[in-house]
């Protein structure tokens, strides 16, 4: 049986009246590997025209309409990632399982990324998915993916349609939240993000995680990254597994980078209940600037509490 409710973790860095809102007409694009939309925690999210499959053959982003009821189901390495990431934002209780999301009122599309064997993941596919997500208008993208430079080069993909994916994603209004890769002790920060796609981007939002080990020796280090804006600390918790499963284990950069899409989340609703119909989107420096007043400082972190969630902020914050 599983006991845990998301809000309570992000509580110590939002505005009580924030989490009220829940996240309410906010619109999120997820770049993943699918979701298991039979979870009993997870099928709220299976709504018509929120189900895009980037990595079929043939698919077209400008022809998004005929794509929209994709098949989405996350089999990736027989235990799922877009289901267990997307549990953070909007699971809900079901029978003696109480696992709650903390955004459940935003309009989620799942755009699936992975290859169609459930196996591998494509730069050229994940780009469509991109182009999908501005296409759809969304305030939110939100990426647990990311690529060594050198997959973007062996691919052959030209600049020239990267630069254009992106721009279609800036002009959209849509703010792309991305994880940088996991890390060991041994892995330095310096350059990390410099050297993986999407995260090399000036439209990404960087987010990593960081154990306790990491912290204490590279704190510094990490700090003084440019492109490296927010970290969250590693405590363990719980989310949905494929099959009706349900896992308890520590945080991952590609968790991180789920609560704190789903925090900006909550920024935007929050803006959007203030200004209503005046309301325009906001840009990535609004992001990073809303954001930053809420969580603590990495360069001034002391200590560490191995049972609660900390979200920092960086240096890179302020450019």
């Amino acid at each position: 049986m599983i006991q845990f409710d998301w809000s309570e973790k992000i509580q110590p860095w939002v505005y009580k009246t924030w989490l009220e809102n829940k996240g309410a007409d906010v619109k999120i694009a997820v770049l993943d590997t699918g979701v298991d939309l039979a979870h009993p925690s997870l099928n709220s999210l299976d709504q018509l025209d929120h189900k895009i499959n980037a990595a079929v053959p043939g698919f077209d982003p400008d022809r998004l309409h005929d794509f929209c009821n994709g098949d989405v189901t996350d089999r990736h390495q027989q235990r799922g990632h877009g289901t267990q990431c997307t549990s953070i934002l909007s699971a809900q209780a079901e029978g003696d399982n109480d696992l709650q999301g903390f955004i459940s009122k935003s309009d989620i599309f799942i755009i699936k990324v992975n290859t169609v064997d459930h196996k591998f993941f494509l730069v050229k596919d994940f780009l469509k998915g991109l182009e999908a997500a501005a296409k759809l208008k969304v305030d939110i993208v939100i990426s647990s993916v990311c690529f060594p430079k050198e997959d973007v080069e062996a691919e052959n993909i030209p600049p020239a349609e990267i630069d254009r994916v992106f721009t279609l994603l800036r002009n959209s209004g849509a703010v792309l939240f991305a994880a940088l890769p996991n890390t060991s002790l041994l892995t330095p920060w310096a350059g990390l993000a410099a050297e993986n796609f999407p995260n090399y981007r000036p439209e990404a939002i960087n987010t990593g995680v960081v154990s306790e080990k990491i912290f204490n020796k590279r704190k510094t280090e990490i700090d003084q990254q440019p492109d490296i804006h927010f970290i969250a600390s590693d405590p363990t918790c719980a989310f949905c597994k494929i099959n009706n499963g349900y896992a308890v284990e520590a945080a991952t950069s590609s968790h991180a980078v789920y609560m704190l899409g789903g925090v900006a989340a909550l920024y935007i609703a929050s803006i959007k209940r203030r200004e209503k119909e005046e309301y325009e989107p906001r840009e990535r420096d609004d992001f990073l600037k809303g954001l930053s007043q809420l969580f603590q400082p990495l360069a001034t972190a002391n200590g560490w509490d191995a049972s609660q969630l900390t979200l920092f902020k960086t240096k890179g914050v302020d450019g």
